[in-house]
């Protein structure tokens, strides 16, 4: 059975012809009209001197920081040297709880 799909795929196909309706294409008014543009009129005005106008605009992205607000001063190379200075670790004691809690009535078979 699979030969004779095999010879039925390769042999010669007669294609039926078929009409399409192609809406494809865009639909323009039909009083719509393109005019010519000066493209040197526009470019030489573009190049030419401008003169612009100040704008005031109310810049509210800034965040809002509190007036009580103070930055304190770092002693950046007082904190350097303290970093580079030896260090003495002290032995800290922590509750491990990342292990499963289990109920301690179950039971593996």
């Amino acid at each position: 059975m699979a030969e004779q799909v095999i010879k039925a795929i390769e042999g010669e196909h007669q294609l039926k012809h078929v009409e399409t309706g192609d809406k494809a294409a865009p639909v323009i008014d039909p009083s719509v009209t393109v005019k010519k543009v000066d493209r040197e009129g526009i470019l030489s005005e573009i190049s030419s001197d401008h003169s612009l106008k100040h704008g005031e605009t109310v810049d509210k992205a800034a965040p809002a920081i509190d007036p009580s607000v103070t930055v304190k001063k770092v002693d950046r190379e007082g904190i350097l040297s303290e970093i580079s200075s030896d260090h003495s670790l002290k032995h800290g004691e922590t509750v491990d709880k990342a292990a499963p809690a289990i109920d301690p009535s179950v039971t593996v078979k």
